[in-house]
């Protein structure tokens, strides 16, 4: 070979555009050889699905059509990817490997350590780049507006470089396959996941669909089309940030002030900007602390006393609790791997306020029905939803007034709990008992009341009051720069009464 060879070990990022890995490769004039690896694993791992595996397939198929339009091609491998670029080696002596930077669970930390270990010992030089403005290791969180600025909106996206592949890296990666398994299986429901799907959702998404955003994606009948839809391709990677932020800020550039729907765009557009920062201040915190996907981040709400029944856990994930709106959303997520983040929010309220279940025992299957499972985003919300981060507000959505305030005709409900169709959708709103539904499994008021009790008692010992301080001087939000000192905690005000309270509608990713 001519040339030295670097490989670019694809994870969360099968896409051509915005690729700093590609972009140095080709500033270096080096052979460029992908490599994806099934690692079973992260198959086989608690919070990894058929859903997963396909979205993953999905990208990476639509990454070697596009290689293949490039007279180029990607290794396609199937085992624990140290052994794989172990193999490889001996094949093709690379003297690089690149990657993007990845904020994911324990699982893949201790595997991304594994690469780097195996390529000082062979003398290859492993760089990371970053693909958000999460900091490695931790930052000031005064300076994390500094960091999008330097990364996302102060820098364009990088196009698609040159791709310098020999032919005999091409015939070598061409005839690598997909192992047979059976997560590849089409599911129509499950929403198309590749750069091409991704550029094509964007665009409808700015065109089309975002006028309705602001308003529209609280619902879950009007957040499938309302909403960006773009989390699934943030989530792996088969579009950045940075791409997605520039073509939001050239739409709202280019809106006619005589167009009188312009103001609507606007609204909607900028209310989508801010959900698209909320991304990376939770992946931030989960960079800067990686023990919070086995602990809470405050320390004082680690032994929070759930019962954990497993009765009421599987009629939580079966969508069998006889709460018409609950059981709706968990079997919506089962068939399509998507609802609305309010209905999300919902979902683990309920599980951990009502039915007193362990956030950290709810989080495997959530995971696992996300078709836009992001560990950074689901992590954190799992515990501001739980009540357990210790400075925000202790949300209790209460599933009756949240039916007859986003879908009060049922037609959500109707569609994903078809023993309900034939109840008028009054019936349904109004509590009443409903022929072959069964009823509630628990009273919600009493459990809520009694969870909250338990929060809040929490939050007013001193122990809570001297931590939450420094926790949040860690993993705060700061609405601008500045400096954040710890002050006097004030006394806490009375818990909200569980059944009048409503949750937020601030997104923790982006639609």
């Amino acid at each position: 070979m001519s040339r030295p060879v670097a490989v670019w070990w694809v994870k969360r990022d099968a896409r051509l555009a915005d690729n700093a890995c590609l972009a140095e490769a080709d500033r270096l004039g080096m052979d460029v050889l992908p490599l994806f690896c099934f690692e079973p694993s992260l198959l086989t791992a608690d919070d990894t699905s058929d859903m997963h595996a396909h979205a993953q397939w999905q990208a990476v198929t639509g990454l070697r059509a596009a290689l293949r339009k490039l007279n180029a091609d990607i290794v396609i491998a199937h085992g624990e990817v140290v052994d794989k670029l172990a193999k490889l080696h001996t094949r093709v002596p690379f003297t690089h490997l690149f990657s993007h930077e990845e904020v994911g669970n324990d699982i893949t930390y201790r595997r991304d350590r594994a690469v780097a270990e195996w390529c000082r010992e062979r003398g290859v030089e492993y760089r990371e780049f970053p693909q958000s403005s999460v900091k490695r290791g931790g930052v000031n969180r005064d300076r994390l507006q500094r960091w999008w600025q330097d990364r996302i909106a102060g820098v364009p996206p990088l196009p698609v470089p040159s791709v310098r592949q020999s032919d005999e890296l091409r015939r070598l990666a061409g005839a690598t396959a997909f192992p047979k398994l059976p997560a590849f299986a089409p599911c129509r429901q499950w929403q198309p996941v590749s750069e091409a799907d991704a550029h094509a959702t964007l665009a409808d998404f700015l065109t089309r669909r975002g006028r309705w955003y602001r308003g529209g994606i609280s619902s879950p009948n009007t957040a499938f089309t309302a909403g960006s839809r773009l989390s699934v391709h943030l989530a792996w990677g088969t579009i950045t940030a940075r791409h997605v932020w520039h073509a939001v800020a050239r739409r709202i550039a280019d809106l006619d002030p005589n167009d009188p729907h312009s103001q609507r765009w606007r609204l909607s557009l900028e209310a989508f900007v801010s959900r698209l920062h909320w991304r990376d201040h939770f992946t931030q915190r989960l960079e800067s602390e990686p023990e919070l996907e086995f602990r809470s981040v405050h320390p004082c709400y680690r032994d929070v006393p759930y019962e954990n029944d497993e009765r009421l856990h599987a009629a939580w994930r079966e969508g069998r609790t006889g709460y018409p709106l609950v059981d709706a959303v968990m079997r919506c997520l089962a068939a399509t791997g998507f609802v609305n983040f309010r209905m999300r929010a919902m979902a683990v309220s309920f599980a951990c306020h009502v039915l007193h279940l362990d956030w950290r025992l709810i989080h495997p299957h959530l995971a696992r029905v996300f078709r836009d499972y992001d560990p950074g985003i689901h992590l954190n919300q799992l515990q501001m939803q739980a009540g357990v981060v210790g400075w925000n507000a202790i949300r209790v959505y209460n599933p009756a007034k949240q039916l007859a305030d986003w879908d009060s005709g049922c037609r959500f409900v109707k569609r994903w709990v078809p023993e309900l169709k034939p109840q008028p959708a009054e019936r349904i709103v109004s509590g009443d008992d409903l022929p072959g539904y069964p009823p509630p499994v628990v009273p919600f008021a009493e459990r809520a009341k009694r969870m909250t009790d338990v929060l809040y008692a929490i939050r007013k010992s001193a122990a809570a009051k001297t931590a939450t301080a420094a926790v949040y001087l860690k993993h705060g939000s700061r609405k601008k720069e500045q400096t954040v000192r710890p002050k006097r905690a004030k006394k806490p005000a009375p818990p909200p009464t569980p059944s009048l309270f409503d949750g937020w509608d601030t997104d923790g990713g982006a639609g």
